[in-house]
């Protein structure tokens, strides 16, 4: 071995240092390694598990990176624990981001009396192993350096400069970067100046966003303008997703692409490390919906549609949208609906008069009608009355689905109309006496221009939507069925391979079936209203059931006391959660009614498998 080669390894000397990427190598950089998917931590599901098992599903779900917190307390150890993680991830096509936590772990056990020259000695050693690694995509320094104006916030950044320097005169050929960027931008603010000092040292940005929904997402495109400022330099979120925060991978993967951003959620499997609850909150209580992960335990995706926009996740062109609006986004998956309803059916009325005292013993829900121009005119007093009636329901027994909209309100300015129901859906947001919200009943009962339906219906469920509510979200549609000759089979029109269904809908004002099926493919539970005989309120039930989600029935009347049985029997086969409105029921009929189950028998045909 040549002296130089000793010294080399001695961590004596090192080669000339490198100096901080120029904006270009680091987009040759990004063209090199491509659009980084990746996520955190490899944790197992069980304890079994082997970590091997962990990337290869990782890999299935359409992820191909890891960043990982390196362990160990020696050089060689920290070096060993990279090499395990880099083959093993080498085996399914990932690469990895390793985060040195050496330094991080060891500053609050040396306040006052930091030993810079044992980090050096270790952080060179460590990444001198590595410098021509091209499995490691890039180098996380410090994970989430402090964010106050204070002593160690400052002291924290002069260790990260030094650790920059040190990596440089190894010469590594991935780039250096570390996630000082993870807290709300006040760029007016003193430590964020000096942040941003350090940060412009970076060969590519590194930041954490958690909240995209805040402000229609104007706060995560803050963060990423501010970094482009310091420099117009390749961006990875190496931590996101949260979906209490309204930050979801739909609304995530919406912000990221268009700044051409890779990413590393945050977590795969529900663990042992309980990461699907909530900061601060246990999982010894149930939760919903999962604040990170994407798959269950057993590895079946918490929604399937978050592994599609994984598998497809791209930099968007300039200009290109590849994500539609957040009301089509961020709506409800089935299964969320469905685990919303398991505390059985309702059996509600609609509060003609504003009382929510039930006219019988049975009804365990109620709708009401709030006002827009009550809100309008003394929010204040608006939002107290609604809290007396929520108390009032409670006491009463009765969960609630509150009316925020009807045509009534079509001719005020409609961005106040989305307003009020942001406001509102914001103030009971996770209030579990509220049941569901019904934006709108009967967009174009009186309304005839259709387009500025459509364009409204948009704007209220976007505007309800921002404020990631824990109860779903609905419209009624204006729609009914036409009325069925005396010696028609409405049972034998739907049998298997006929053609029927939406051929006997009916419409009026300016609701039509395209506006009718846009207000149910936007719906968390699907809604719908009869004033008609059993067969053809089933038959528009039916219609509602293809939707494979809850069925509401937000205001019935049957046309006469006979009805009013099968009607009940109806709802108990399709399992309809409603609300009567000009009937009234007998307290045998309310605590008699209960779901049926659905059984589906096989049918053997001679001649097929």
């Amino acid at each position: 071995m040549t002296l130089l080669s000793l010294l080399l390894a001695a961590g004596v000397c090192s080669l000339s240092a490198r100096e901080q990427w120029t904006v270009e190598q680091a987009w040759q950089w990004q063209e090199r390694v491509g659009v980084i998917k990746g996520f955190n931590e490899p944790y197992p599901a069980y304890p079994g598990m082997s970590r091997a098992d962990v990337l290869k599903k990782a890999r299935e779900t359409g992820l191909n990176s890891v960043r990982f917190w390196v362990r160990g307390e020696t050089a060689e150890e920290q070096i060993a624990h990279i090499r395990q993680m880099i083959d093993e991830a080498d085996r399914y096509g990932m690469t990895v981001s390793p985060v040195l936590n050496y330094v991080k772990e060891r500053f609050a056990r040396n306040r006052g009396d930091q030993p810079m020259k044992d980090y050096e000695r270790t952080i060179r050693r460590v990444v001198r192993a590595f410098a021509d690694e091209e499995r490691i995509v890039f180098w996380d320094l410090w994970n989430e350096p402090r964010y106050e104006d204070n002593a160690v916030t400052y002291e924290q950044m002069d260790i990260i400069e030094q650790m920059v320097q040190w990596c440089r005169k190894e010469n590594l050929s991935q780039p250096i970067t570390s996630s000082i960027i993870w807290a709300t931008i006040k760029e007016d603010s003193k430590p964020l100046k000096r942040m941003a000092e350090v940060e412009g040292m970076m060969d590519i940005h590194n930041f954490h966003y958690y909240n995209c929904a805040l402000d229609f997402g104007k706060h995560v495109y803050d963060m990423m303008d501010f970094l482009q400022r310091i420099s117009p330099r390749p961006m990875v979120a190496t931590e996101c997703l949260t979906r209490t925060n309204g930050s979801g991978i739909a609304r995530t993967f919406d912000a990221f692409s268009k700044y051409k951003v890779n990413f590393y959620i945050w977590g795969l499997y529900v663990n042992d490390r309980n990461w699907e609850a909530r900061w601060e909150r246990s999982t010894y209580d149930p939760y919903d919906p999962m604040f990170h992960n994407i798959l269950y335990s057993d590895g079946d995706a918490y929604d399937a549609r978050e592994i599609e926009m994984i598998r497809n996740y791209r930099f968007a062109e300039n200009g290109e949208a590849l994500y539609p609006s957040l009301e089509v986004t961020d709506r409800w998956s089935h299964e969320r609906a469905w685990r919303w309803m398991v505390t059985g059916p309702l059996k509600g009325f609609v509060a003609m008069d504003g009382s929510v005292q039930p006219e019988a013993d049975g009804y365990n829900a109620v709708k009401v009608r709030l006002s827009y121009d009550a809100w309008q005119a003394d929010t204040a007093s608006f939002f107290q009355n609604l809290d007396a009636l929520l108390a009032e329901a409670e006491a009463q027994g009765l969960a609630v689905m509150p009316l925020l909209l009807t045509d009534d309100d079509f001719e005020a300015p409609h961005p106040s109309l989305a307003e009020y129901v942001g406001s509102v859906v914001g103030r009971y947001y996770c209030d579990t006496r509220v049941k569901a919200w019904e934006l709108y009943h009967h967009p174009g009962e009186q309304v005839t221009d259709t387009e500025a339906l459509s364009r409204l219906v948009s704007l209220v469920f976007r505007h309800a939507r921002n404020q990631y509510a824990n109860q779903p979200l609905t419209m009624t549609p204006y729609v009914q069925v036409q009325p069925f000759e005396p010696d028609f089979d409405y049972w034998g029109a739907m049998v298997h391979g006929r053609t029927a269904g939406w051929d006997r809908l009916a419409y009026g004002g300016g609701s039509t079936a395209e506006l009718c099926y846009r207000i149910w493919s936007l719906s968390d539970v699907v809604s719908f209203s009869s004033v008609q005989a059993t067969p053809e309120a089933g038959w528009l039930a039916s219609i509602c059931y293809r939707f494979g989600r809850p069925v509401f029935c937000t205001g019935w009347t049957a046309p006469g006391d006979a009805d009013v049985e099968a009607l009940l029997e109806r709802f108990a086969t399709s399992h309809v959660f409603w609300f009567s409105e000009g009937n009234a029921l007998a307290a045998d009929q309310l605590s008699a009614f209960r779901f049926r189950q659905t059984s589906t028998q096989r049918q053997v045909v001679e001649g097929f498998l």
